[in-house]
């Protein structure tokens, strides 16, 4: 009944649909999505098929500010598509403007991309970037909540919404440098539920990455936490020229 009185519509494009939470052959072209070749260890895309396995940051030495994988860092990263003048607005408007009819299919994508994350032995347990409280209350949402959901009914695992908690308001890391990124997020992180992280595998989910910071501060405590493996699933990630 609902589909009579409301037929369903791509978010982005706004073609009708068969039914709702997918999207039009439109809309699924105009994404750059990210696909191999790419980074075995953060999946950045490369645009030469011999190059790999590592790139350049992944492969730098351990101290290496750049790196995204490595020690006290994340195992893998992987994201679906790159953020750009296309993916941005939905993805902006799922994030500010309370606009959730992508979430499936954005779900969708994830859920695929995810699947090079999934731990060969044992089951992963999806964990969303979390808000700070202040902010949810204000928000009434969190966006990476709602995208490891879908990715967690795509997929079939648990979605833990609880255990990792951001513990004081950070301010937004829009036009931040790097630096000023991983300075607004040390220490913003604690796991509330020491026994329910130990010994799992990880998959942390968010909307953006840019410089990974967020995710690399939110692995730090799952790690201490005795997390086995921490990896990292967005949506959309930030492409720089090396």
């Amino acid at each position: 009944m609902t589909d009579l009185l409301f037929p369903p519509q791509c978010p982005i494009s706004g073609a009708p649909l068969l039914r709702q939470g997918t999207l039009s052959p439109e809309a699924w072209a105009r994404f750059h999505h990210l696909t191999a070749p790419w980074c075995e260890g953060c999946g950045s895309p490369f645009d030469d098929p011999s190059k790999g396995p590592l790139c350049a940051s992944c492969a730098a030495p351990k101290g290496f500010a750049g790196r995204l994988t490595g020690p006290r860092k994340l195992d893998k990263l992987r994201s679906s598509l790159v953020y750009d003048e296309s993916s941005g607005p939905p993805i902006l408007a799922l994030k500010y403007g309370d606009r959730h009819d992508g979430v499936a299919a954005f779900g969708a994508m994830m859920a695929k991309t995810a699947r090079e994350l999934l731990p060969e032995v044992g089951q992963a347990l999806l964990v969303p970037v979390p808000l700070h409280s202040s902010r949810l209350r204000k928000r009434r949402y969190n966006q990476a909540g709602l995208l490891a959901d879908a990715v967690g009914r795509e997929l079939g695992l648990e979605v833990d919404h609880l255990s990792l908690r951001r513990i004081r308001p950070t301010p937004s890391q829009k036009g931040a440098s790097a630096r000023q990124r991983a300075r607004n997020v040390a220490g913003a992180f604690r796991v509330a539920d020491g026994p329910r992280i130990r010994n799992t595998h990880i998959i942390l989910v968010d909307d953006v990455l840019t410089t990974g910071a967020t995710l690399i501060a939110c692995a730090r405590s799952l790690r201490k936490a005795g997390a086995l493996s921490v990896s990292g699933l967005t949506l959309a990630r930030v492409m720089r020229e090396a």
